[in-house]
């Protein structure tokens, strides 16, 4: 609780410093909308920010858990068969050195000009995160109680489940976090390519028509998606992981 206090101090006085500082640096809304000013936008245009905020959400929601069942699905693989790993691994390195938003265009041909584009650039930017995690968290085993489990000639994925797979989970749920915020992100970034509906077709018709205070609107629901399924993730967390909890 004492965390969270600080944190909402801390939002309220950066509220109270736009909604009274601002004016006093002569800054026109255009450029800087007041905190009141976004709040009436919000007020005035619920339905359409619902609207909106539904499509990013399924695009969103869908592409996190698509690239997190084949992040997780790769590391599995990857640490029953290392040379697959070996083989694999560094591409998935270097898919990340390529600039996700170049792809927007490329997954809008390939996949037309719905959902699923938006879906895979979200999964695009929740897949690498969860990999590297779950791939390093599969592999915090201890080695005695390996050693003993090894003992009884328990099969590779009894082993997996009784060891593995609880050991991975604080590991996993950190890539889940990262992967959740991504996942929003990319699904955004998809919509700027040709998209219809969805908040970031909201962000560019607003900023086109130098409608700021709807700008302004859109990051902030948005900014709040992100962190409902960062905190539903982070509540399952310490309800699975409840050992890591500290006391």
């Amino acid at each position: 609780m004492r965390r969270i206090n600080l944190a909402l101090i801390f939002f309220f006085l950066t509220l109270a410093c736009c909604q009274w500082g601002v004016p006093t640096l002569g800054l026109p809304s255009y450029i800087w909308p007041l905190p009141s000013q976004v709040w009436a936008t919000v007020w005035h245009n619920e339905n359409e920010l619902l609207l909106h905020l539904g499509f990013t959400a399924i695009e969103g929601v869908g592409g996190f858990m698509i690239g997190s069942l084949l992040g997780f699905g790769l590391a599995v693989l990857f640490v029953h068969h290392p040379p697959l790993e070996d083989a694999l691994y560094p591409w998935a390195v270097v898919s990340q050195t390529i600039p996700l938003v170049a792809l927007a265009p490329l997954l809008t041909i390939w996949f037309g000009n719905g959902l699923w584009p938006r879906v895979a650039m979200a999964a695009l930017f929740t897949f690498f995160p969860v990999l590297v995690n779950a791939t390093r968290g599969l592999r915090q085993t201890d080695r005695t109680t390996l050693d003993l489990l090894h003992s009884y000639a328990i099969s590779p994925w009894q082993l997996f489940w009784v060891l593995r797979f609880p050991a991975s989970l604080p590991y996993l749920f950190a890539g889940l976090k990262i992967g959740s915020t991504l996942a929003i992100i990319g699904a955004i970034t998809g919509e700027f390519a040709g998209a219809s509906k969805g908040l970031g077709f909201l962000i560019l018709v607003s900023t086109y028509h130098i409608e700021t205070a709807q700008t302004f609107a859109a990051v902030a629901t948005a900014t709040l998606l992100s962190l409902s399924l960062y905190g539903l993730l982070a509540g399952l967390e310490r309800w699975l992981v409840f050992w890591q909890n500290p006391v």
